[in-house]
C-alpha cells in the first residue's frame, strides 16, 4: 500500500535508511557529493524538527521518498529550503511532484512566503517538479535554483493538509498491522 505522510522525530531510522538505499548518483545529487553512510546519519541526527517538515513516500510500509522542508526562522517573510529524494525504482512515476506539492502546501500553510530548491544542473528531474511551481531557474556554477513563491493559506489548504495528515496517519498504521 502507497502512502504520503509526515514523518515525526522517532522515525529518524527510517529517513537514515531511505537515505543509505540512495544509489551512488542519487547520493551525489541529494547532497552535491557522494557521501558516506556515517554522512548521511549525521544529517539525520542532525535534522531540526521543530524546525523541519519531513514529508515521506511510503510503499509497503518503507519509506521510498523525503522532500525535507527547512524552515528558516527569523527573518520575514518566512523562507524555507526544499530537498528532495526518491529512490531509484520508485523514480518517474510523479512520486516527486506529489511529495513537492504536499511540502508547499505545508509551507504555505506556515506561513512562509516562498521555497528555495538547489539542486545540481544536470539534476533534470529535480528541475522538471520545481518548474511546475517556479517561474525561472537560475543556473550558475554547476548548480541550479528556483524559487517558489507560496501563496498564503487557505482555509482549503489547511483542510487539505490536516486530512492528509489523518489519512496518512490511518493507512499507515494499517500498513503495520497487516505486516
Amino acid at each position: 500500500m502507497r502512502v504520503y505522510r509526515k514523518l515525526h522525530p522517532l522515525e529518524e531510522p527510517r529517513l537514515r535508511d531511505h537515505l543509505l538505499r540512495l544509489s551512488p548518483e542519487d547520493r551525489r545529487r541529494r547532497f552535491f557529493a557522494g557521501v558516506s553512510d556515517e554522512t548521511i546519519a549525521a544529517h539525520c541526527r542532525r535534522v531540526d524538527w521543530l524546525k523541519a517538515i519531513i514529508i515521506g513516500f511510503f510503499d509497503d510500509g518503507t519509506l521510498r521518498g523525503a522532500a525535507e522542508l527547512r524552515l528558516e526562522t527569523g527573518c520575514l517573510p518566512f523562507a524555507a529550503e526544499l530537498a528532495l529524494s526518491v529512490e531509484t525504482e520508485w523514480q518517474n512515476q510523479g512520486i516527486g511532484t506529489e511529495l513537492v506539492r504536499r511540502a508547499l502546501i505545508a509551507a504555505g500553510n506556515r506561513g512562509v512566503a516562498s521555497v528555495q530548491m538547489v539542486c545540481l544542473a544536470e539534476n533534470q528531474r529535480v528541475q522538471r517538479i520545481a518548474r511546475k511551481h517556479a517561474s525561472r531557474i537560475a543556473a550558475s556554477q554547476g548548480e541550479a535554483e528556483a524559487v517558489i513563491p507560496v501563496p498564503l493559506p487557505t482555509h482549503l489548504s489547511i483542510v487539505e493538509e490536516v486530512v492528509g495528515d489523518g489519512v496518512g496517519l490511518i493507512v499507515g498504521c494499517w500498513s503495520e498491522l497487516a505486516r
